[in-house]
């Protein structure tokens, strides 16, 4: 059987080392002197129970330092694997409220990507749920079930509504994830190209409209009207066409040609 292979701890992989590496400890049948399962057994070093004992310690150490990278081993400086296993976890799952609030904020924000599988994102918010845990607050199915639902886009409005029907006895994590994954599934096979939009395009502002309108105005091949000079007055800011004296004077001038056409006609 190979080797399970994985990354080494840094600043930004604790959650996903802690499983791996507790995997390890335990394949190694060393994890009870870690957890703190297994405690010395008293009597003098000399004596088999406790040579065993830290026969244990060592491999377990060994273990530890050989699966972080070098910015890590300044908390694996201790001979006790115990006590470098809680210096880890004090120093990359820090406890407290604030820690707790900012978790609860990442989870209540979950959104379905639109690359991202059903099964992918139903994994974020379970691992989001087991940082709020690690962190000491209990979260209930029904949060979960609540923060991954919430995040999902317009497309399962009616499916939504479908799971209100449920029975209290039914409407668990157990019976609604299923569902969820059988509704992408379907989903993806009727509408591959489904967009997972959340919410309606901001509407426009009324600076919104005056920048658009400066754009059209301005855009490639068109001169500014501060620019333009009127053929007919010679100022510039208008073209002819708006000229304020043609204006001012159509009425006259539309007479006068007319009495021109007729003299010209006769």
């Amino acid at each position: 059987m190979p080797e399970l292979t994985f990354a080494n701890l840094n600043d930004e992989n604790y959650h996903d080392w802690k499983i791996y590496m507790e995997a390890v400890l335990v394949k190694k049948k060393v994890w009870p002197v870690v957890s703190g399962l297994e405690r010395h057994p008293g009597g003098t070093e000399g004596t088999k129970k406790v040579r065993d004992f830290r026969a244990k310690q060592y491999l377990a150490r060994a273990e530890i330092i050989l699966h972080v990278s070098p910015s890590q081993l300044a908390h694996c400086s201790h001979d006790d694997p115990m006590i470098i296993w809680n210096t880890l976890s004090d120093t990359h799952s820090p406890c407290g409220r604030s820690t707790i609030i900012a978790l609860r904020r990442r989870l209540h924000k979950l959104r379905l990507e639109r690359t991202e599988t059903m099964a992918g994102y139903i994994a974020r918010g379970r691992h989001l749920a087991k940082l709020i845990s690690d962190a000491g607050h209990s979260l209930s199915d029904d949060d979960l079930l609540l923060a991954i639902t919430s995040g999902l886009p317009r497309s399962y409005e009616a499916f939504l509504v479908s799971l209100d029907t449920l029975p209290d006895s039914e409407y668990t994590l157990n019976t609604v994830i299923p569902r969820l994954i059988n509704e992408y599934t379907r989903q993806t096979i009727t509408s591959p190209y489904v967009s997972h939009t959340h919410t309606q395009p901001t509407p426009a502002t009324p600076v919104d409209d005056a920048m658009a309108i400066t754009s059209i105005s301005t855009g490639p091949g068109r001169r500014p009207l501060a620019e333009i000079t009127c053929f007919k007055c010679h100022k510039k800011g208008h073209y002819q066409s708006d000229c304020p004296d043609s204006q001012n004077s159509g009425g006259v001038n539309a007479v006068e040609g007319a009495d021109d056409d007729d003299d010209d006609a006769f």
